[in-house]
């Protein structure tokens, strides 16, 4: 995992339905998702988080939600590796822990944008979902925006440059 994100390089499109990576190491669990929520939007399921950081990328994730008790990485390490990498990409953490310790490393260190507690509903997730699709099209936006306004400058600091000299 290696990656690095580059404003604008691996960007989702906004102007379509919301792609929600499930990340758990439970099959039954991932198929359940799948289930439930494909109409929704478009689901992508993974069981290993290799697996996983490689499908943001190639599918454009813009929602990451994992389990938090996986044997190879927990979510809370997972979460930060990929808010490195694709800072756009809103993560849920999922925990069936009522321990606080979990929580506080999943927002200190892997920056979740929610946490929902096992077992949860469906219309909690599909809540969740469309409350992180409206922020992840705000900060695709806003880096839109930014980099739009870079660029602005620089074409200025170039004209006046050209100014100066003549």
């Amino acid at each position: 995992m290696t990656m690095h994100y580059s404003p604008g390089q691996h960007e989702p499109e906004i102007d379509q339905m919301p792609k929600v990576l499930y990340l758990d190491d439970d099959q039954a669990n991932l198929d359940a998702f799948r289930a439930n929520f494909r109409q929704n939007f478009e689901v992508f399921t993974a069981s290993n988080p290799v697996e996983a950081y490689n499908m943001i990328d190639s599918e454009k994730i813009h929602i990451a939600i994992t389990d938090h008790n996986m044997p190879s990485m927990s979510g809370v390490e997972f979460l930060e590796s990929i808010s490195r990498d694709f800072p756009y990409v809103q993560r849920i953490l999922l925990t069936g822990y009522t321990d606080l310790i979990p929580v506080v490393e999943a927002v200190n260190k892997g920056k979740v944008f929610r946490i929902l507690t096992k077992p949860f509903n469906n219309k909690e997730i599909l809540s969740m979902v469309n409350e992180a699709w409206e922020n992840c099209k705000d900060v695709i936006e806003k880096e839109r925006q930014i980099q739009m306004l870079t660029r602005q400058n620089q074409q200025f600091e170039f004209i006046l440059r050209q100014r100066l000299l003549s």
